[in-house]
């Protein structure tokens, strides 16, 4: 008989005489078409030593698998959610502490440049300044040069 499988892990599953818990799988033979079966899970494992537990699947136990089945996997996805939600949540965080970092260079490189322009403008200071008094030093040496000249 060939088989396909659909992995199924419940407590109320019932064990196989390896004393694992039966998978449900359903039948690709010509008399039973896609009817469902649980079976050993080692069966159809290449190399596997497995047991003959077989055991046809009515709908009532069938709807019963399947539900537990989806509520398996409900429970799978749901962990996989809460845990996208922490990582979103560290994100958040790990964003919020960079924007505050971001914010901190902002306002020393503001600090920074406010201190330039002071720096700056002391510079354009000093120079006319300094211009002033390379005029001033050039008025009074041509004056005494003029009246050292005049006393000649």
């Amino acid at each position: 008989m060939s088989s396909s499988s659909s992995s199924l892990s419940s407590s109320s599953q019932p064990l196989c005489y390896c004393v694992l818990e039966a998978t449900l799988k359903y039948s690709n033979t010509r008399r039973n078409p896609g009817r469902p079966f649980l079976g050993c899970p080692k069966y159809n494992k290449e190399g596997l030593p497995y047991c003959t537990f077989f055991k046809w699947v009515d709908s009532t136990e069938e709807n019963g698998l399947k539900l537990r089945e989806r509520n398996v996997e409900l429970l799978r996805k749901e962990k996989q959610f809460m845990k996208i939600l922490d990582d979103i949540e560290k994100m958040k965080n790990d964003i919020e502490k960079m924007k505050i970092e971001v914010l901190k260079s902002v306002d020393e490189i503001k600090k920074r440049e406010m201190l330039v322009r002071d720096q700056e403008a002391e510079i354009r200071r000093s120079r006319t300044l300094l211009r002033v008094y390379w005029v001033f030093s050039v008025v009074v040496s041509c004056y005494l040069l003029v009246l050292c000249g005049d006393r000649q």
